[in-house]
């Protein structure tokens, strides 16, 4: 059988194909190399004699080989949730039996939220593999798990939108950015409880400016369990947004300001942790030397598939 095509990833022709609905039969991926079995009676794998690439691994390698482009303060994630039609408020129901990668579309919405009873069930499976990585016969990468309470406070400043981070025990200051939207893709799994979305949004660093006496727009508590193996984080999140008063106070009104209510949501996202890898895979495209940009793409898209499969 003749190697794969796509072990080395080289870039869809130009111009990029457009996320149409995919239609293929789903095959769950392993999160390493798939062994495919030779046929005991000795067939081809196609008249072609190639292993045929899955769609789906090839729109989200297009994707990501388009927008990391001159790039490099990035985060690029992936997150479940549910694809939901705007007017109705429920997750939408395509016409279709397969994954099926989404181009954009204005009625409909992603949301990064599960529930309580899912994500419960996600701590309680993700806790398993760290104790099954920690065994002495266990010979692949092991799960690292940490704990962290962040809170995020947002300032509207000089027309940017900055992030404050803090320690919440200790007031300590993690970090200052502001983040840029670079791409999003919307990936629907008729066949699981919870579909993805991968974003790619571009940070930079800030200094901590002169917030004493400017009131942040809007506040979050973040209770955060992350579990780390090679290029990922696994971070599984109750992100409690508390009451707001929306816009200025009218010292004039009658009655209490007007408030957003406090919100709690429960997330579960695939960071990858160490993103100048993946960049340094896509220069090796861009120069057309063997690389592992498909790899690492399948990899990435095989965890998360194996994530909403276990959905409960």
């Amino acid at each position: 059988m003749n190697p794969d095509p796509d072990a080395t990833y080289h870039p869809s022709p130009s111009p990029v194909p457009s996320l149409q609905q995919q239609q293929q039969q789903y095959q769950p991926l392993p999160v390493h190399h798939e062994h495919i079995p030779q046929s005991p009676l000795r067939l081809e794998p196609n008249v072609f004699g190639t292993r045929p690439a899955e769609d789906i691994v090839r729109v989200v390698a297009d994707f990501l080989y388009t927008h990391l482009k001159d790039r490099s303060n990035i985060e690029i994630e992936g997150k479940l949730g549910r694809i939901v039609d705007k007017n109705t408020g429920q997750r939408v129901a395509l016409p279709v039996l397969s994954e099926t990668a989404l181009s954009d579309d204005k009625a409909t919405r992603f949301e990064s939220n599960m529930t309580l009873q899912q994500h419960a069930a996600f701590n309680r499976l993700l806790n398993q593999r760290v104790d099954e990585t920690r065994r002495p016969e266990f010979r692949g990468s092991r799960i690292v798990y940490s704990h962290t309470k962040e809170i995020d406070h947002f300032y509207k400043i000089e027309g940017m939108r900055i992030r404050v981070t803090t320690e919440k025990d200790s007031g300590r200051v993690i970090s200052v950015i502001t983040k840029t939207k670079v791409a999003d893709l919307n990936i629907y799994s008729p066949r699981t409880k919870l579909d993805i979305r991968i974003t790619i949004n571009e940070e930079k660093a800030l200094e901590k400016p002169d917030i004493d006496s400017i009131k942040p727009i809007l506040e979050r508590h973040k209770d955060r369990l992350s579990y780390k193996q090679d290029l990922w984080s696994f971070d599984l999140t109750q992100v409690v947004s508390p009451e707001q008063e929306r816009g200025p106070v009218n010292p004039y009104a009658l009655g209490p300001p007007k408030t957003t209510p406090a919100v709690t949501t429960h997330e579960l996202e695939l960071e990858v942790a160490r993103p100048e890898i993946w960049l340094a895979e896509r220069a090796k495209v861009a120069a057309n030397k063997p690389n592992s940009f498909h790899e690492i793409t399948h990899i990435f898209l095989g965890n998360l598939r194996a994530l909403a499969k276990r959905a409960i």
